[in-house]
């Protein structure tokens, strides 16, 4: 499955400018990288309400941090509302007319397939042209074999890869699991969608209530208290909801709360730990360089 060499670099004027947005924060994407079969970004998106027309390129949007309630409204369809966590994923079709809208301040990476590569796909795998194996929308959907994509999108990325080659894969693998398993064609299968059980309003609380409590006790007891679910029901739910249990959830906002203070206070070290809920100024270089990589005192240097 060739991908044409004529395609030219994928740019930021060939999707809907979401990066370009002047409350977003831009954090990493792939137009200075060269990439021709597909775009991607990392950004934290600000609160969000606007109208899309068709990019003509299927879209994905891979949630990396912050759950927040998102609404997708696609033309002619029904809408979708959840409250959107880690791991979940929203496919829109390159012609599908859409209306976003959300309140948080997500991290999301959003990746556009060149439409070229899927229909290419598409010949291959059904023997028909594009139009008649459309991509089916899903929204807040759990796909492994996609986010194992996505991740590797993002990883490169982050690492400025400049590799067409390996960027081609990525987006051949994408277009071929998206015509296989999300199209009109594909045979029936299970996807796993927004999680019922709790509610959005009483899954926000959980969220801010964790917020609110950074720097204290976050036990599964008292989180499920404040919203009178049961302890035992409320890791279960969560791990559904969010794509992660509640302690690696508490544990990657604490982390994230330290890099803000280490970046933006000259608060020592074990003052930066305190604050954010760790039991000593060790407790959080230990857990601080299993998941950032370096020590807090290194990560600070680096600005």
């Amino acid at each position: 499955m060739a991908l044409a060499l004529k395609d030219p670099v994928f740019t930021i004027g060939d999707t809907h400018r979401r990066v370009s947005r002047p409350n977003n924060r831009l954090i990493a994407h792939s137009e200075d990288l060269g990439w021709r079969s597909l775009y991607a970004a990392i950004l934290e998106e600000g609160p969000f309400q606007a109208s899309e027309p068709p990019a003509h390129h299927p879209s994905l949007i891979y949630h990396l941090g912050q759950p927040t309630t998102v609404t997708r409204k696609i033309e002619g369809g029904h809408q979708d509302q959840a409250l959107v966590g880690p791991r979940r994923m929203c496919l829109t079709p390159g012609e599908a007319a859409t209306e976003w809208q959300h309140s948080g301040r997500p991290e999301i990476l959003q990746v556009y397939l060149r439409q070229s590569a899927y229909q290419t796909a598409v010949r291959e795998i059904h023997g028909c042209d594009a139009s008649a194996a459309e991509i089916v929308p899903r929204f807040a959907m759990i796909d492994p074999l996609l986010e194992q994509l996505a991740i590797a999108i993002a990883n490169a990325l982050r690492e400025g890869t400049e590799d067409g080659l390996y960027i081609d894969s990525i987006a051949q693998m994408m277009a071929a699991h998206l015509a296989r398993t999300h199209s009109s064609r594909s045979k029936p299968t299970r996807v796993p969608a927004a999680p019922a059980g709790i509610s959005g309003a009483k899954m926000r609380r959980i969220v801010e209530y964790i917020e609110e409590h950074l720097d204290g006790d976050l036990r599964v007891e008292g989180i499920a208290a404040e919203v009178d679910l049961s302890p035992l029901y409320l890791p279960k739910a969560f791990k559904a909801a969010f794509g992660q249990s509640p302690h690696q959830y508490v544990l990657g906002r604490r982390i994230e709360r330290a890099k803000e203070l280490l970046s933006g206070t000259a608060l020592p070290v074990v003052e930066v730990a305190l604050a954010c809920g760790f039991s000593s100024q060790s407790h959080l270089a230990n857990w601080f360089l299993r998941i950032v990589g370096v020590p807090p005192a290194a990560f600070r240097r680096q600005g």
